[in-house]
This record gives C-alpha cells, sequence and structure tokens, in this order.
C-alpha cells in the first residue's frame, strides 16, 4: 500500500510543482517590460469617459494583446508590453466613433504615453465607422458589461467554460460558482433565459465557445432588492447557433460482473428547450432528478473534481435504473433581460422515474452510561433488502409582466417499495452481568404519494405620473399546499430472551396503516402600504402588511394484530388499533417597519443603511381527537414572535463590497401529538417511547450576525464570509431515558432547563491568475457549541456538546490541458454529559488528485481518498484509502467519441465507517459497500450547434 501512495503522491507533487514553477518563473528575454499610457476624453465636452474599451494588438496577424477598461479618470495603463514590435491600440465607447493608433515601444525607454484620445459622438445623419479587422474584447453598453467572444482564443474544442476562465475578472470556481469582479453570478442565462434548469454546469460544459457571440453582465432590475440587487449573466449565441443537439450514449463494462449505461439527447431552441436522459448501473452511480444526469453526461464531465464516479460512501449493494424527460416552452415575444419589467411566459414540466435495488448488511455497536449502574455494551446485526420504485412529475408556469407576476407550480411523487429485514441484537450490563437478546424480523409493504403546488400573483406598484400619486400597492398573495397519502402493510416477529427468564418475550404483530396528511398555506403580503397616502412616496418609513396561515390536519387508521403461539388468526390488539384525527392552526399577522439611509458618489461609491423592525403575534391552536381516549386534546396558544434587523452595505466600485448584518429572531416549537399521547408499541422492545400531556412549548431567542467581504478587482479576487449565531431555548423539550439493566429504555420528553447555544461558519474563497495559470484556494470552518439539560434514570445532567468542522482545498488548473488539486478535511465532535460519560470522534480525510489531456485526444486523471477515524470507545485509529484513475481517449470530429479505462478503489481498501455520538451513548457503524473494480467504457457525444441558419 505505500509504495502505490508514494508512487500517486510523487506523480501529483510532480506535476503541481513543475506548472508552478512555469507561472513563477520569469522569461528569460525581456521583450514584454513596456508600459503604456492613455488618456480618454469627449471631444465636445472635454470630460473623461469612464469604462471605454482600450484593447492593444500586434500590426502583425492582429493578434490581441492585452485589454482594459477606462478607470474613473478616464485613464489607463498596460503593462508587460513587447517592445521593438509595431502594436496598434483600438479605443471604443458605446455611442462614440472607434479610434486607432499605431505605435512602437522604444527597447530603451521601456515606455510611451499616447497623450490624450478625444473621442467623436457618432453623427446620427451618417453611418456609422466600423472596423472590421478587429473588436474590442470589452465594452461597457448603459450599465451593462460586455465580453466579446471572438476576440478570446481557446481551443476548438472549448466551452462556454474554458471561454469565460478567459475573460478578466471572471472566475469560474471548482463547484461551478461563477463571480465577476469578486461578486457572485445569481443566474447564468442563455438568450436571456435559464438553461435548463439554470444549472451552471450544464451550460458551461456542454455549449461550445464557437457559438457564442457575446457575454454580458448585469444587475438585476427586477430584484425585489432594489438597493443591493442580484448580478446576473447572459450568454448572447451567435445569430446561425441559436439551437442545437447535445448529448451523450455510453455502455461500460468491468470486472466482478459489473456495469453501467447512461444516455441523453437534448434539443434547445430560442424557444423550446427538451432532453431525454437514462441511466442503468450496479455501481453506485445513483441520480435523483434529470438534471443531476444531465450533469452527469456532460462533454466535459471528467477531471479532478468530476461527480459522476461511484459513490464509494454509499452502503450495501446497489442496482439502480432510472431515466426521465424535461420540456420547457417559451410563449413570450423577444425582450431584453436587462430591462425591468421583463416580460417572461414560459411553461416548464418534468418526468423523472427511479428502481433502486438495495442489500445491506450492517453491524453496530453502541456503548451507554449509566454512571453509578455501570455500562451498557449492546450489539447489532441487521440485514435488509429494499426495492423502492419511484414516479415523480414536477412543472411550472411563470408569466411576469409590468404590473404583475404569476408563478405556479405542482410536483407528484409516488413511491412503491418492500423491504425485508432481519435483525440480532444484544445488550450486557458490565456491572450486573445482565444479559438480553432480540431477534427480530420484519416485512413491510408501502405506497405514498406526495403531492405539493403553490400559487403566486406578485402586483408591482402601479403610478399615476399626471398626478405623482401611487394608484397601487406592491403585494403577494400566494397559496400553497402539500399533501400525502400511504398505506402500509408490515409484519414484525420479535422474541426476546434474557438472564431473567420471566422477561422473555414473543411477539407476532401485524399491521395496518393508512395515512393522510396535508398543509394549505395562505399568504398575504402589502408593501409600503403608506405610499397610497402620498403624493411621492413615503419618504421616511415602509410599512409593510403581512399575514401567513398554516392550516394542517392528519387522518391515520391502525389496525393492528397479534398472532400468539400456536394460533392461526391474529386477534385485533386493543391498545394500538386507532382512528385519530389531528388538526392545527397557526396564525402569524405582522406589520413590518424598514427605513433606509443612502449616500452615494457617481462611480466611485455606494453606501447605506437598513433597519427592519418586525411585530408579529402567532396563534395556534391543535385538537386531536382518536379512539383511543387519552389522544384526545385541544390546546390553543398566543405568542409575541418579534424581530429586528440592521444591515450596512459599503460597495466601493472597482475595490471591494462589504456587507454586515445583525438581526435578532424569536420562534416557538410547538409539541406534536406523538410527544404529547403516543401509541406506545411494546414490540420495539428495546427503546418505548411514552407521552407527556404537561409538555409546555419552547421560546427561543438568537441573535445572528453575517459579514461578506466581496473583492471586486479584476485579478486574483478574494471572497470571505463569517456567520455568527447565538441561541437561548426557554423550557426546552428535552429527553428523559431511563434504562434497565437489560438494556431497554424508555423515553420520555420534558421541559428541561435553559438550554443555550452558539455557532461559527466562515468561508474563504481566493483566486491567482497568472496568464494561463490559475490556482483557486478555498476554506471553510465551523464551531458549534451548546449546553443543555438531559435527564437519566431519574437523574438531571449538564449536557455541553461541541462539534468542529475545517477544510481546506487548492485546485490548480493551466489552460484546458492540466488541473491539479488538493484538499484537507477534518470533523470532530465532542459530548459530556456531566460526571456521567464523556464521548468524542473526529474524522480526518485527505484528497488529492490530477487530470491532464495532453495532446487534446488523450486525458487521464486520478483521485486520492485517504481517511483516518478515531473515537473515545476504541484505543486505535482506523485508516483505509480509496484511489481511484480513468484513461481515456476522444476520436471522431470534434472528439465525439471515447474509449476509457478505469481503475476504481485501487487499494482494495474502502469501507463503511460511521459514529453517532448521542446524549450518553456513543456507537459505530459499519457495513458493506462496493469495492475493487475495473471497467471499460465507450461513449459518443453527438453536438451539432445551428441546426436552422440565419441570415
Amino acid at each position: 500500500m505505500n509504495k502505490y501512495l508514494k508512487i500517486a503522491l510523487l506523480c501529483f507533487c510532480g506535476s503541481l510543482l513543475l506548472n508552478t514553477a512555469t507561472a513563477q518563473t520569469p522569461k528569460k528575454d525581456t521583450i514584454n517590460v513596456g508600459t503604456v499610457s492613455a488618456l480618454m476624453r469627449d471631444s465636445a465636452h472635454n470630460y473623461v469617459l469612464q469604462s471605454a474599451t482600450m484593447a492593444i494588438y500586434k500590426v502583425e496577424g492582429n493578434e490581441l494583446v492585452n485589454y482594459q477598461l477606462t478607470n474613473n479618470f478616464g485613464r489607463c495603463q498596460f503593462k508587460d508590453m513587447p517592445v521593438g514590435t509595431p502594436l496598434y491600440i483600438l479605443a471604443t465607447h458605446t455611442g462614440y466613433q472607434s479610434l486607432k493608433r499605431e505605435f512602437i515601444i522604444s527597447p530603451k525607454t521601456k515606455t510611451i504615453d499616447l497623450k490624450t484620445f478625444n473621442m467623436h459622438r457618432f453623427d446620427l445623419n451618417l453611418k456609422e465607422v466600423t472596423i472590421s479587422a478587429v473588436q474590442a474584447p470589452v465594452s461597457m453598453r448603459g450599465d451593462t458589461l460586455e465580453f466579446n467572444a471572438s476576440a478570446f482564443k481557446v481551443d476548438k474544442d472549448a466551452t462556454v467554460g474554458d471561454m469565460l476562465r478567459k475573460l478578466p475578472g471572471v472566475t469560474v470556481w471548482a463547484d461551478g460558482v461563477i463571480t465577476v469582479n469578486g461578486k457572485k453570478i445569481n443566474e447564468l442565462l442563455v438568450e436571456g433565459k435559464p438553461f435548463f434548469g439554470g444549472d451552471n454546469k450544464i451550460a458551461l460544459d456542454n455549449l461550445p465557445k464557437n457559438s457564442v457571440e457575446k457575454v454580458q453582465v448585469y444587475q438585476d432590475k427586477n430584484d425585489p432588492d432594489p438597493v443591493n440587487p442580484k448580478t446576473n449573466m447572459n450568454i448572447v449565441l451567435k445569430k446561425d447557433k441559436k439551437d442545437g443537439v447535445f448529448g451523450k450514449f455510453g455502455l461500460g463494462g468491468g470486472t466482478q460482473q459489473h456495469y453501467a449505461g447512461d444516455g441523453m439527447l437534448t434539443y434547445f431552441s430560442p424557444k423550446t428547450q427538451a432532453s431525454v436522459v437514462g441511466a442503468f448501473n450496479n455501481v453506485n452511480k445513483i441520480a435523483g432528478d434529470v438534471n443531476t444526469l444531465m450533469r452527469f453526461n456532460s462533454f466535459k464531465g471528467e477531471g479532478i473534481n468530476d461527480d459522476y464516479h461511484s459513490d464509494f460512501r454509499r452502503t450495501g449493494a446497489n442496482v439502480f435504473r432510472g431515466g426521465g424527460a424535461t420540456f420547457s416552452q417559451d410563449f413570450s415575444k423577444d425582450s431584453d433581460p436587462r430591462q425591468p419589467y421583463y416580460k417572461t411566459n414560459i411553461l416548464r414540466a418534468e418526468v423523472f422515474s427511479s428502481d433502486l435495488d438495495n442489500k445491506t448488511n450492517t453491524q453496530s455497536n453502541t456503548l451507554v452510561s449509566l454512571g453509578n449502574n455501570g455500562r451498557l455494551v449492546q450489539a447489532s446485526d441487521n440485514t435488509g433488502h429494499n426495492n423502492d420504485f419511484s414516479m415523480r412529475s414536477n412543472g411550472s408556469y411563470q408569466k411576469n409582466s409590468e404590473h404583475s407576476n404569476i408563478n405556479a407550480s405542482y410536483s407528484v411523487n409516488n413511491t412503491q417499495s418492500t423491504s425485508q429485514a432481519s435483525q440480532i441484537s444484544t445488550s450486557l450490563n458490565d456491572l450486573t452481568q445482565d444479559k438480553s437478546q432480540s431477534l427480530a424480523q420484519q416485512n413491510a409493504t408501502r405506497n405514498s404519494t406526495n403531492a405539493s403546488g403553490s400559487i403566486d400573483l406578485y402586483t408591482n406598484r402601479w403610478n399615476d405620473w399626471g398626478t405623482h400619486k401611487n394608484k397601487s400597492l406592491d403585494a403577494e398573495f400566494k397559496y400553497g399546499f402539500d399533501l400525502a397519502h400511504s398505506n402500509e402493510d408490515s409484519k414484525n416477529i420479535t422474541t426476546f430472551t434474557a438472564t431473567d427468564a420471566t422477561q422473555n418475550k414473543y411477539f407476532n404483530r401485524q399491521y395496518q396503516k393508512d395515512y393522510d396528511a396535508g398543509t394549505h398555506t395562505i399568504l398575504t403580503n402589502f408593501r409600503n402600504v403608506t405610499d397610497l397616502l402620498q403624493r411621492r412616496g413615503n419618504r421616511w418609513l415602509q410599512v409593510d402588511l403581512n399575514n401567513i396561515i398554516y392550516l394542517h390536519y392528519e387522518n391515520e387508521t391502525d389496525n393492528v394484530g397479534d398472532l400468539a403461539s400456536g394460533a392461526s388468526e391474529y386477534t385485533p390488539n386493543a391498545s394500538l388499533t386507532n382512528v385519530s384525527h389531528y388538526r392545527t392552526i397557526d396564525e402569524r399577522p405582522s406589520v413590518v417597519l424598514t427605513k433606509n439611509y443612502y449616500k452615494s458618489l457617481d462611480n466611485r461609491y455606494f453606501k447605506y443603511w437598513r433597519f427592519t423592525a418586525m411585530a408579529q403575534e402567532q396563534f395556534f391552536e391543535q385538537t386531536n381527537e382518536a379512539l383511543q381516549t387519552f389522544q384526545n386534546l385541544s390546546r390553543s396558544y398566543q405568542y409575541f414572535t418579534p424581530s429586528a434587523n440592521i444591515s450596512y452595505n459599503n460597495n466601493q466600485y472597482g475595490d471591494y463590497s462589504k456587507s454586515y448584518n445583525l438581526g435578532y429572531n424569536t420562534s416557538v416549537n410547538f409539541p406534536t401529538i406523538n410527544q404529547l399521547a403516543p401509541l406506545i408499541d411494546n414490540a420495539n422492545v428495546y427503546s418505548i417511547t411514552i407521552g407527556n400531556l404537561g409538555l409546555k412549548p419552547s421560546y427561543q431567542h438568537s441573535l445572528n450576525f453575517n459579514y461578506n467581504y466581496y473583492d471586486q478587482k479584476k485579478k486574483n479576487p478574494l471572497n470571505y464570509n463569517v456567520r455568527l449565531s447565538a441561541n437561548l431555548t426557554k423550557n426546552n423539550i428535552a429527553d428523559s431515558s431511563n434504562y434497565d439493566e437489560l438494556g431497554r429504555v424508555v423515553h420520555r420528553f420534558i421541559n428541561a432547563a435553559d438550554s443555550k447555544s452558539a455557532y461559527y461558519n466562515g468561508g474563504i474563497n481566493k483566486a491567482f491568475n497568472f496568464k494561463d495559470h490559475q490556482f483557486q484556494l478555498s476554506g471553510n470552518s465551523g464551531v458549534g457549541y451548546s449546553q443543555y439539560t438531559t435527564s437519566v434514570n431519574g437523574h438531571d445532567y449538564l449536557t455541553q456538546s461541541s462539534n468542529l468542522n475545517a477544510s481546506a482545498v487548492l485546485i490548480y488548473s493551466w489552460k484546458s490541458i492540466w488541473s491539479a488539486g488538493a484538499g484537507e478535511y477534518f470533523s470532530g465532535s465532542k459530548t459530556q454529559q456531566g460526571a456521567l460519560s464523556r464521548f468524542t470522534n473526529y474524522t480526518w480525510t485527505t484528497n488529492f488528485g490530477f487530470a491532464f489531456a495532453f495532446p487534446r485526444s488523450v486525458f487521464f486523471n486520478t483521485r486520492v481518498n485517504l481517511n483516518n477515524n478515531k473515537t473515545s470507545a476504541s484505543d486505535h485509529n482506523v485508516y483505509y484509502t480509496i484511489w481511484n484513475a480513468d484513461l481515456g481517449y476522444r476520436f471522431l470530429k470534434n472528439s465525439e467519441g471515447e474509449i476509457k479505462f478505469s481503475l476504481l478503489d485501487i487499494l482494495h481498501q474502502n469501507k463503511s465507517l460511521e459514529n453517532y455520538i448521542g446524549t450518553n451513548s456513543l456507537t459505530t457503524t459499519t457495513a458493506n459497500v462496493l469495492q475493487q473494480y475495473f471497467m471499460l467504457t465507450l461513449a459518443y457525444y453527438p453536438r451539432h450547434f445551428g441546426l436552422h441558419k440565419k441570415n
């Protein structure tokens, strides 16, 4: 094992160091040492021109050397320019005629000042002057930043993602998130519309670069928060590339009778998007929707972050079959998404089915501390076989106009499942030496249907500019529903034996359960109502009136019977057979007061303060009517749940953006019927829960602080954030547990002393760009602490729980040829229950890998995952390594064919290991998992863009 790890580590470090040295070592020649500066002015009014595009080209071959936009003072400066070489600079600006000037930087002075460019406005009576030889790579058109795709040279098989990595100020992070000058792109659009559900990676990894005309970056003028609107990116396709077909058909076979197959065929046009996908395999490649399979089947889905390799974390032997289709149609007329009140009229639909067969054998060991009553050492061995078939359909309709928006959606999911399980459980009290054992067999079939939907109507304020009056409100009306129906037939045969034979029990119990539940939500929001009373709106305070109602119900019918030893028929169980009707009404009217303060300087900075306070009253009623009379109850509650928020944003254009947010919130957690008065099933021998009709609601106070920093510089962006929260819960609902010597426990919910908790989360992302080299460094960390009271065997214990999570990832890429990455992940937790127990658990994971495509038709990638786990229940650390590798070859025109050989779990070490810390227990679980196999796959990627040529 050590030999293979050393070889892999050396390969990784060698490739990383080699390319790092290439990026950082200066060139031996001294050609690119020149400096060019210039100033842009309006020829008529003599004021400076901001955001004008300045691009420098070589005279010979029109090769682009560098480009930038002028700053707030109309100036630009280029460094590292070639000296002694004929160059020319092209100056462009919206509404002005282009200027071109040739020059040579002297090798002696190594600098040149091109002085002032006096830009002339277009004469509307004359034809526009154009320069056909070259185009400006970057330009500002109003408030939209535009990148000209043809100015950026990439490989002929490059995708949109490859091109975006070339754009100045644009960073495509490893997870598909896009930032421009440090600010996250909220939505990536293609031709003004979401591309197959809006998943960035589908557009980035499939659309070819040569189909793109330009890329637009702009603020969303339809954002409900005009003070700090989101930023969108729109990809404009060439006129003859606005429709196309792409997809994949793949099939593979491997050792240990492993197989995998998948396929996708996708069509898009300016109005229509449709796709069909499918997959089948027994190598843990499992998807839950169409978009996931589309990502898996993308043209550029390979690399060190490839998501579509076998999931070695999934337990059991799994056979998956799934497929579906998605469709969307745009009925709106062509319009510009950058404009306010952008009109849309889009219908979307999706259907997806999956069949998952799982066989799992699980072993678990639990250590339970009982203080002076010793410890319980428990073990269980569970063998299960589950088959789940599901069929889901969902759709949505969106229609936006100037004064109203309508959004409607639905989802229906039907699941049919069967399960068979057998379990052997044992318990030993190390102080009294009392032993017990449970042998259980369960068989169940279940059919369930879940349906949800909503219709949401927004109205935008309408003004009568003749009288300067507001004629309507900004309002929202929403109705939503979530319905569930299921029926289940199951049988449980349990044999319980103990050292005390009088405690032996036998159960042969049959269950028939019908369940119906639903939640209806009615929401009304009226924003800034005082504007109706004033001519020019309320300049001092915004007042919103909101109300939300939740109507919830649960109807359950349970028919339970017992089969006595030697009997032939089941006898009804009087204590478990039941019919119940549970209802709750939850209404929350509120008044929201908002005050904003602004301060800005054009093209320099924008600052604002926002103060928000909400006064909310919550009315909650719950009733239950049941055949079991002890479950009959009716209760009403009323609570005041206020909240307040202060936010500050400082946006220094072209430099950075900082935001601070401090919020206070309150909430109430009401006890459920299963906490107040549950049915007690004594066939669950080792764990029984009883009710507490005296249980009171818990009331939580929360204080939250958020800080975000976005670097808006075009090169080497830096983003980071900090999240802090503190919580205090009155009448905390906690668990009271009573164990006996045989390991049986009775749980009861109680209102314990106040609980306290505090959390920290932080993240940082930094990119370094050196021409074609890029490094991405990301880190995340989180710390949590909670303090609460629990009860064990009649004694109260102050319980303290803490956890720590941290990760650091470094990814390097060179053009589209080399990429390498290394990551370190740590997670640990500790729980101390007074003097009763103290348990710890931590896991270290180290990942590294690299991928290359050299020459372009050959690609290789490898990933190594080293795992280290330690718990307080064991004296030894558990180590195991997962090492995967792929070697492939792309062939045919446009690299549409692919053959790939994969080696998975090369060291044959994969294992399943999970640890769970309870208040006074520590459980370690292992299970069968997928292990070493090799596979050969063939794939074909059909790619045709521009099906209908446009003139």
